[in-house]
Formats: structure tokens, C-alpha cells, sequence
């Protein structure tokens, strides 16, 4: 989000033209472009700094350095002294009785000083590095002027000092070159875009291993320099390594051209003179990874349900959260972040039906679409086993305030969502009794989404309420057009479905968790 600076930045500039914003936590300085199509443009300048008081003195001394530097090349060039040099005809004939057309040239005179012509060529140098948007017209046609006249103050300074004639040549040459590039490795940059991305740690560690392996790949380490990093022909180098990985699946592959295109443009937002952002426009599309390329989810059988919910385990007498976390995925068809981050406030009663409202209201929680924002009645099999009561008593024995989590290991000790604790704590038990292997079988969290998903289709419940318990996108226009079922319609269907071989398990459970203290 862009914002427009509030309070006034004193820079002494336009109003109408310049403005101080905010973008990504940097200060810009902003002028106004030429309108094309009769549409207003804008042009966005880096100050590099994120601080407003900061920005607002760069913005200042930015300003008047620009002022005092064309006041002094107005003033050099107004004193320039000239003399003409000769004339020549042009045309016109040179017979008797016509008329001969002459031009006059001129040339600096010998009185000019040798230091105002060094000055006012070094000046002009250094006016040609500034940014053309941010100056007016008036500077614009002085400096045209001034660079059109650079062969006279050349030959004045040849005629009149051949040493100091060098030396500006040289001058010449290196101001006309782009300005360098500031010294900075890549290390530093992608420290920047970790801190920014505010990632879990276990995403950091990936992006940052990621990152440096594709880097060795190219013969670059984090040590070296951001500019051996940041231009076309290494991005394309790194890019025909990624492409080159077909070993490697297309949503890793996909996944590492991300984390590389990140890495650009953060340091494009960082410094946007030196490192500009269409280096990563040449960047490709890889494909995704195939659907028949893909380990697909799949549901838990009946033996596989059985084994879980055993009241011979120990583990969830051990970890009531975590069954009440699967049991919801398993009635709802919730995804595992959906499940975990429920909230007090998320379990209530609507029309005389008590209900589980999946919402994207905090920051660890996350829905992936919108049909996934979505109010489920909660299952009669469900409310037998006692959980409305769990979490009620729950919250009164805690006093906990509604916003806050029912089941709280879903967040880190820093606040951030825990995402080991569906991957690896209950996943970690179905491993240990063996309805999972550890590779990539298929079996996981989302197994019961897929569950719940035949288990109504098998109750031959219409599509359209299984997307509204479940939280699909309807595949058909039909689906999507009537999908807009009232609670008790909802409530009506769910209950045609059951999961009667888990009754005995259940029933030993609700005896169970009514003897576990909750704490």
C-alpha cells in the first residue's frame, strides 16, 4: 500500500508536483510525469530511508543542492564572453547583383577564465546525472544548452591549457558512464527480504538453504557482491539451472525461481537507482507439477479411522486438543490450519444450531479461497462426544476471552502460526502406529477433508451441500448458483452421514475426556 505523506514535508517544493510517500517502509519522493493519453503519471524517487524526519531533510538538501548547482551553471553560462570567428557563404550564387548569404560563427573569447570553463563543463557533467523527471523545464533547455556548447568550452581549454584539457576528458568520460553501483553483498540483501517476509523459522531456514545452494550452483556466494547477482545474464544463468533440475518437481522448481525473483526485488525496493526491477521481466512461468506427477490425498480407511481413535492409545488422553482438532477436520472437512486456530468466538449458536465458523479474521489464520470463509452446523455425532461442552467449560475454567485460541499450541512462543503441530506432532503418532509411513504416502491431516467428502457423496447428499459443509468451489455454475442453503437445510443433510463403525471408539472416549482436567 502506497500512502500519502500527511503532515507537510517543508521541502520548499510544488505542491502539485512532489510529494513525500510511503511504500514498503521507504520513503519516495514523488514527481509528476508528462500525461499520456491525458492520464496523470508519476514517478517514484528512493530516499533510503524509512525514517520521516530523515526523509524529509534528504528531501531538503536534495532540493537545494539541484537549485544552487543550475543557479551556478546559469550564472557561469551568462557570463560567457564570445567573439566571432569568421563567416562563410552559404548559397545564393556569386554573380554580380546577387546576394550572398552568410553564417557567423562564433568561438569563446580569450578572455573568458580558464577556471569558469573547467567549472561550468564539470557542473554540466554532474547535472547530466541528475534525474530529468525531477527538474523543470527551465534547468531542462539551460543544460540542452550548456551540452550543445561542450565542443567550444573543449576547444577553449585545448587552446589555452592542454594538461587541464586531459584531465577533463577524463572527467568527461567517467561522468558519462552510469553512476556506481553502492557496495553491498547479497548476504545483506537477503538478511533484508527474511526480515521483511517475517517468515516462520522453519520458511527462513528454507529460503535462506534454498537460496545459497542455487547461488553455488552459479559459482556465487553470499559473500559476494549484490551486483554479481542482480542483472540479466546471471538471473538467466540461474534461471536455466532451476529448469535444468528435472529431478526435481515443478512446484519446487516454481518455488525456487520465487524465492530467486524475491531476492530481486528486494533489493530493487532497497536501492531502485542502483538495482532496478526489470531485471526479473524476462523471468519465466515454469509449469506446475502434474496432477498425475503429484502424491495425491488420500482418506483413511475404516481400519485406518479405527487404529487412530483406539482408546488404546495413550496420546490423545495425553493430548485432548489434538483430538478435538481431528475430530473437527473429520466432521467439517476443515484443512489443518483451519482446525487448530479456532477461536472461542468461532463455536456459537445460530438459529437454535450450534455451529463452527471458519473465518480469516487474525493473522495466523488462513482460509484458502473464499468458499473456505464459511459457518458449519456442527454434527450431531460431534456434539455427543461432548465438544460444544469442552469448549464452554474450557473457556469458563480459563476465563479466556473469546478472540482468544480454543486450542493454544497453534501459535509459537513468538506468535507466529505452528505449523509442526498438524505436520509433525499428530502426523508423528499416526507414524508411530503405523497408518503412516514416513514418505510421502498420501496420509495426512487433510486425509479426513477427503473422508468427510466420500462419506457424504456415499450418503448421497447433493453436491451443493457438501461444497457449503466442506468449503469447495462448486465446479458448475448450478453448483455455485444454488449453493446458498440456510443452516437448517445444512444441518439436515450433514446428519445423514455417520460414522457408525467409530460408535463403539466414541463412546469409550466421551467417558474419557470428561475425566481429563483441563488445563
Amino acid at each position: 500500500m502506497i500512502k500519502k505523506c500527511d503532515a507537510k514535508c517543508g521541502a520548499d517544493c510544488d505542491a502539485n508536483l512532489s510529494h513525500l510517500w510511503l511504500r514498503n517502509n521507504i520513503f519516495y519522493y514523488r514527481v509528476e510525469l508528462p500525461r499520456k493519453n491525458n492520464k496523470r503519471r508519476y514517478k517514484r524517487i528512493s530516499l533510503r530511508t524509512s525514517n520521516f524526519y530523515e526523509a524529509r531533510e534528504i528531501l531538503r538538501q536534495m532540493t537545494t543542492d539541484i537549485k544552487e548547482l543550475f543557479d551556478r551553471i546559469r550564472f557561469l553560462y551568462n557570463g560567457l564572453i564570445f567573439e566571432i570567428a569568421n563567416s562563410y557563404p552559404t548559397g545564393g550564387g556569386m554573380g554580380y547583383g546577387m546576394m550572398t548569404i552568410f553564417q557567423i560563427q562564433r568561438r569563446l573569447s580569450k578572455h573568458n577564465k580558464p577556471k569558469n570553463i573547467k567549472e561550468l563543463m564539470d557542473l554540466s557533467f554532474r547535472a547530466e546525472q541528475i534525474n530529468p523527471i525531477g527538474l523543470n523545464q527551465e534547468d531542462k533547455d539551460l543544460l540542452k544548452e550548456v551540452v550543445a556548447m561542450r565542443p567550444l568550452l573543449q576547444k577553449f581549454i585545448d587552446t589555452l591549457d592542454p594538461i587541464s584539457s586531459l584531465e577533463l576528458s577524463i572527467l568527461s568520460s567517467s561522468n558519462s558512464q552510469p553512476p556506481s553501483v553502492s557496495k553491498r553483498s547479497i548476504k545483506e540483501v537477503l538478511d533484508a527480504m527474511l526480515l521483511k517476509a517475517n517468515n516462520c523459522k522453519a520458511e527462513e531456514t528454507r529460503k535462506n538453504n534454498n537460496i545459497t545452494d542455487i547461488l553455488k550452483a552459479v559459482d556465487l556466494s553470499l559473500e559476494d557482491d549484490y551486483s554479481c547477482f542482480h542483472n540479466v545474464e546471471t538471473l538467466d544463468k540461474i534461471t536455466k539451472y532451476i529448469s535444468s533440475l528435472t529431478n526435481v518437481k515443478g512446484d519446487t522448481r516454481r518455488r525456487y525461481l520465487r524465492y530467486i525473483k524475491e531476492l530481486a526485488i528486494c533489493g530493487s525496493n532497497i536501492d531502485p537507482d542502483n538495482y532496478k526491477a526489470n531485471v526479473t521481466a524476462n523471468l519465466p512461468n515454469l509449469d506446475k507439477t502434474k496432477k498425475s506427477e503429484k502424491t495425491q490425498h488420500k482418506p483413511y480407511s475404516k481400519e485406518q479411522l479405527l487404529e487412530i481413535f483406539d482408546p488404546k492409545h495413550n496420546y490423545f488422553k495425553e493430548n485432548p486438543d489434538a483430538f478435538w482438532a481431528c475430530m473437527i477436520a473429520l466432521f467439517t472437512g476443515a484443512r489443518a490450519n483451519s482446525a487448530i486456530t479456532l477461536q472461542y468466538d468461532d463455536v456459537f449458536q445460530q438459529d437454535g444450531i450450534d455451529c463452527i465458523q471458519f473465518i480469516e479474521n487474525h493473522n495466523i489464520k488462513q482460509l484458502k479461497n473464499e468458499a473456505s470463509e464459511r459457518i458449519v452446523p456442527i454434527h450431531k455425532q460431534l456434539l455427543e462426544l461432548g465438544f460444544v461442552d469442552y469448549v464452554r467449560n474450557r473457556q469458563k475454567k480459563l476465563q479466556a476471552k473469546g478472540s482468544e485460541f480454543i486450542f493454544p499450541r497453534c501459535q509459537t512462543s513468538s506468535g507466529k502460526y505452528n505449523n509442526k503441530y498438524t505436520v509433525r506432532h499428530i502426523i508423528g503418532f499416526f507414524i508411530k502406529i503405523g497408518v503412516k509411513s514416513k514418505s510421502k504416502d498420501g496420509y495426512n491431516f487433510h486425509s479426513f477433508r477427503k473422508n468427510i467428502s466420500m462419506a457424504m457423496q456415499d450418503a448421497h447428499i447433493p453436491a451443493s451441500y457438501i461444497n457449503d459443509t466442506i468449503g469447495w468451489e462448486g465446479k458448475t455454475t448450478m453448483e455455485q448458483s444454488y449453493s446458498n442453503h440456510t443452516l437448517q437445510q445444512i444441518s439436515e443433510q450433514l446428519n445423514k452421514f455417520s460414522y457408525d463403525y467409530l460408535v463403539p471408539h466414541f463412546e469409550k472416549w466421551r467417558d474419557i475426556l470428561k475425566k481429563i482436567k483441563i488445563s
